[in-house]
């Protein structure tokens, strides 16, 4: 049997009229200005904030500063619904998933300074209800964790940035994880399920954004480092801010293997798709898939797989984010079903219950399985939208470019006994991703060197 892995990145856009990429450059490349209307996006992640453990979760805000890229001021009004609200999430990189671990409730703006920290020329607003053009506006990673200014997910319409102001249980406080990032212990103690490489990202939300066309570029992503024991774990920020893309694109970042799909719903929002495949022996694959609302309104109700007639698919798996602080989110896993020919996931339906655990907007959910079918059988995802409208459904094109062997470790386009010498040369438990972990366990070992063997000769 021949691999066929995932090793381009594929950015397909299924766009109402068109589009453009949303991967944006690094911090330090700067954004570009003087995009038409108003347009805010996060330029910088700068800094992390550790509200302490509370028993098995820890809590967690991130600093964001704001830059209006745009032609035109936007408000940033105090006490109405005329400014951004802010989204505060975590995920990690371990074996090859991206998950999303952690949110928090949504920030609300509530005054702009105007400082020259966007490489545009801050032209200020004259007064600190409205945010200048080319101007930066600061939030501290404690400002961004103050309770009695943050509101819940539910009420926000991401898509059209129109969001009720006071938001419900607004000016509530409570304990130290009370409406942050919260983040279960067990996911950041290598001992338990934690470890791995992990992310957090920023998004802003604004009615005069969407307006202009410019929400899709709301979202940004930076590293983060994980340290601790016991109850006690803090996170510290590395590398550069990752501009106007969702951390989804994070995953495609550090591991080749992965490809994006971005799909826009028409008169709506975008969902990232994104997923790999890894043989687990015999003819078997695991499937990887992982689904990032960045702000559809109507959300998600069912994801699809199909699959060829006869395929045998087994381990149906999902994780989802949890919702807290009594956000009223039903938090009920999605339930798989297995016919023969598809996989498929799905929550209940709107009519059914309006809070129900749909893929809401700023939120990532994976779903997983194992089959006896090539990649390469796989050509769509079929996405079941949850609030009433059309098209009731999205189909997602998928495909896996490349056409070469994974065990293939030196790239001579033939499997042999140099890439023994690889598997050897890399013996040991490995980082993720990591190429000489042919059959993703973790470690390289024996069980790679027969992967090899199994594959030799020329690739094709």
């Amino acid at each position: 049997m021949r691999r066929i892995p995932i090793v381009t990145l594929l950015v397909v856009l299924a766009l109402l009229a068109g589009g453009t990429a949303v991967s944006g450059p690094a911090a330090e490349d700067g954004p570009a200005c003087e995009t038409t209307g108003p347009d805010v996006i996060v330029a910088g992640i700068p800094d992390a904030f550790n509200w302490q453990s509370e028993g098995a979760i820890e809590s967690f805000t991130i600093a964001t500063t704001a830059c209006n890229i745009g032609n035109e001021l936007i408000d940033w009004i105090n006490n109405t619904s005329q400014h951004p609200v802010i989204g505060q999430n975590m995920f990690r990189l371990r074996d090859g998933r991206f998950e999303h671990v952690g949110q928090a409730w949504l920030k609300h703006g509530f005054g702009a300074i105007q400082l020259d920290l966007c490489g545009c020329g801050c032209q200020p607003g004259g007064d600190n209800q409205h945010l200048g053009v080319g101007c930066a506006d600061p939030y501290t990673a404690g400002r961004n964790g103050t309770q009695p200014l943050m509101g819940p997910k539910f009420e926000v319409n991401a898509a059209t940035g129109v969001f009720p102001y006071p938001a419900t249980n607004m000016f509530d406080v409570g304990p130290k994880e009370f409406k942050r990032i919260q983040v279960a212990v067990a996911d950041l103690d290598p001992q338990q399920q934690g470890g791995g490489v992990y992310y957090v990202e920023a998004q802003y939300v604004h009615p005069d954004d969407a307006t202009a066309g410019n929400k899709h570029n709301n979202a940004s992503w930076r590293e983060a480092s994980v340290s601790g024991g016991g109850e006690a774990w803090t996170i510290a920020l590395t590398g550069d801010t990752h501009q106007r893309e969702p951390a989804i694109m994070a995953w495609a970042s550090a591991d080749p293997a992965v490809e994006i799909v971005v799909t826009d719903i028409p008169g709506d929002g975008r969902i990232f798709a994104g997923w790999t495949a890894t043989s687990v022996g015999g003819d078997l694959w695991q499937y990887e898939l992982a689904l990032h609302n960045l702000n559809s309104d109507r959300s998600a109700r069912s994801v699809t797989v199909p699959l060829p007639p006869g395929t045998t698919c087994t381990a149906p798996g999902f994780h989802d984010v949890d919702y807290h602080s009594g956000e009223p989110i039903d938090g009920a896993d999605w339930t798989p079903t297995i016919d023969t020919d598809q996989v498929a996931w799905s929550t209940s339906t709107f009519a059914e219950n309006d809070m129900a655990n749909a893929l809401r907007w700023g939120t990532l959910y994976n779903f997983r399985f194992i089959a006896d079918v090539e990649p390469t059988e796989l050509t769509e995802i079929v996405i079941g939208l949850f609030k009433p409208g059309t098209p009731e459904t999205v189909t997602i094109p998928i495909s896996f470019a490349g056409v070469i062997c994974p065990a293939d470790l030196d790239g001579s386009g033939d499997v042999g006994f140099s890439d023994i010498l690889a598997i050897i040369g890399a013996w040991g438990p490995c980082p993720t991703p990591c190429s000489a972990d042919l059959n993703g366990n973790g470690n390289v070992d024996f069980a790679d060197v027969l992967a090899v063997i199994g594959a030799w000769g020329p690739c094709s």
